[in-house]
This record gives C-alpha cells, sequence and structure tokens, in this order.
C-alpha cells in the first residue's frame, strides 16, 4: 500500500488538489447565489383589507435597499380594448401652487420605499371609478352602463432600485369576478408579482415610461 501511493504520490496530490479547488467553486457559487439573492429588487402588489373592490392596494418593497416609485398605472380590460390611468398623482389640480402646509404624501404617491416597508394606492375601487370617470363611462355601483364590461385590473408600478439607474417594473393582474354582484371579489390570476428585471421586461418598462410622458 505504501509503495503504491509513493508511486503515485503526484496523482494523488494532483487528485487532492482539483478536490480543493471543486470544494471552493461550490462554497464560492453559495456566495455568489447568496449576494445576488439579497441585492435582487423585488416590489410585491396586493390587495389588503379585503378581497373585494373595497380593499386597499398595497405597494411592499421587500428588496434590501430603499426603491424609489416613480409611478404607478392601473390598466382596465374592457370590452373595447385596455384604459391605462396613471394614479401617482393623488392631487388632480390644475393649479400650480400647492400649498405649504400640504404633506407630499398627500399629493403623490412618488417617493421613496424603504426595505420592508409598504404604502397603500387607495382602493381598487377607486381606481376603477378614477378610470372611469377620465374616460367619460358611467358607472352604476361597479358595473358600467351602456355596452362597455369590465373584465380586469392590472396594477404596474415603475421604481428605481438602490444605485441602479435603469428602471425596473412589476406588475399584477386580478380578475373581476362579476362586476354585477355588489361584493364583486378581485381574484388575482397569479399568486406572484410579475418582476420585469431583465432586459427584455427593463425595456418594457421604458416604453410604459415614455408613453407617460406623452399623456
Amino acid at each position: 500500500m505504501i509503495d503504491w501511493l509513493m508511486k503515485n504520490q503526484q496523482l494523488i496530490s494532483l487528485l487532492i488538489s482539483l478536490s480543493t479547488l471543486l470544494v471552493w467553486m461550490f462554497y464560492a457559487h453559495l456566495l455568489l447565489r447568496n449576494f445576488r439573492r439579497q441585492r435582487r429588487p423585488s416590489l410585491l402588489i396586493n390587495r389588503g383589507a379585503g378581497k373585494g373592490l373595497g380593499s386597499l392596494c398595497l405597494i411592499s418593497n421587500m428588496s434590501a435597499e430603499p426603491m424609489f416609485i416613480n409611478q404607478l398605472v392601473v390598466s382596465v380590460e374592457t370590452s373595447r380594448g385596455p384604459l391605462d390611468v396613471d394614479i401617482t398623482d393623488i392631487r388632480q389640480s390644475v393649479e400650480d401652487d400647492v400649498p405649504p402646509d400640504l404633506a407630499i404624501h398627500q399629493t403623490t404617491h412618488q417617493g421613496p420605499l424603504n426595505s420592508g416597508e409598504f404604502i397603500h394606492v387607495g382602493t381598487f375601487q377607486g381606481m376603477l371609478r378614477r378610470v372611469a370617470e377620465l374616460n367619460g363611462i358611467e358607472l352604476q355601483g361597479h358595473q358600467p352602463k351602456g355596452d362597455w364590461q369590465f373584465h380586469c385590473m392590472e396594477v404596474r408600478a415603475v421604481a428605481f432600485y438602490g444605485p441602479e439607474r435603469h428602471p425596473l417594473g412589476v406588475l399584477r393582474r386580478f380578475k373581476l369576478s362579476d362586476v354585477t354582484d355588489p361584493e364583486c371579489r378581485l381574484v388575482p390570476e397569479s399568486p406572484f408579482t410579475q418582476q420585469l428585471t431583465s432586459w427584455h421586461g427593463r425595456r418594457r418598462v421604458r416604453k410604459w415610461l415614455s408613453d407617460g410622458l406623452n399623456d
């Protein structure tokens, strides 16, 4: 046995070195994966305080660093196509001056959101009414009058994460179970918020921003 070890000393040393390298590569992969997971932005859209149109729309920052909420848009899919409305600003006044004693959170949803914090951007019912009002649609309860039909709502958010200069976006879609029912329920199409952080997704987000500038 000793003779065999002596004869194959170089081969054994090579195998030990390769094994050590593989172990270090494995740990390096785990560290890199954990670092990327911690650095990955995550913005969640959910409903709270109910499951119907009267529930609140919540935006939560589950990232490791703060996020700057830049734009919020609600899109209602109807029988005549989608209707998009920017809901970033709460105060829809044509006046130039804002009263100095008015808190910023009373005028806009735009601003930084620290890690682990959340905001609510109103009720889904309020957003639906805002879309209808800005598009000249008369509502009877939750249901539009005439030949309009509402099918689902999509909430989109555009944000900037930490030092990154490119925007990222998230979206979540909710089906309207029965608009004629006073207890109309919102049914999420997916249990997860779609994170648009890939190259293709960020390109889509930049288009959202460009479209918003043209409104």
